[in-house]
């Protein structure tokens, strides 16, 4: 019988960042796409609404810091650069457009915080997530016997 002694490793099944940041560049374009069409230029505020709720969301389900930072800033410069802004230009906005990208970055901050809340909790009355290994079935190598385990004593006693 073989002994598996990597039992204990856990093995990375996090998402790498590049990918992550790519989704969320994804949902700031879909975000701000959404945000043309419900507002009109000059409401500032309901434009950044709609991109502060897409950063906070992404930043509750996403634990990788480095891509929320990326989408953090990636979503306050399409905001100055196409909503506030045309044709993606930056230079030579009033100080109170970038004054709405605060808005985008507390709502990452937030996002941030409550999914470290959530997931460091364990009083929050949420179970706990099972292991990465315990849902990976590990498969058998070819020289490795099977174990069976003995039936229960019909006297009651269990096997051990």
């Amino acid at each position: 019988m073989n002994v598996d002694h990597d039992r204990d490793s856990v093995p990375d099944v996090r998402t790498p960042t590049g990918i992550a940041i790519a989704a969320g560049a994804v949902l700031v374009v879909g975000a701000v796409l959404l945000a043309a069409a419900l507002f009109p230029p000059g409401d500032l505020s309901g434009r950044v609404f709609v991109l502060a709720v897409a950063v906070g969301g992404y930043a509750a389900l996403v634990p990788d810091l480095r891509a929320l930072a990326a989408v953090t800033v990636l979503a306050a410069l399409t905001f100055v650069g196409f909503l506030a802004n045309r044709f993606g230009e930056l230079t030579g906005a009033s100080s109170t457009v970038w004054s709405y990208t605060a808005a985008i970055a507390l709502a990452a901050l937030l996002g941030a915080g409550y999914r470290s809340m959530r997931s460091s909790s364990p009083a929050s009355g949420m179970p706990p997530r099972p292991s990465p290994t315990a849902l990976v079935p590990r498969p058998l190598t070819p020289d490795a016997e099977p174990v069976v385990a003995p039936p229960d004593d019909p006297s009651g006693r269990r096997a051990a």
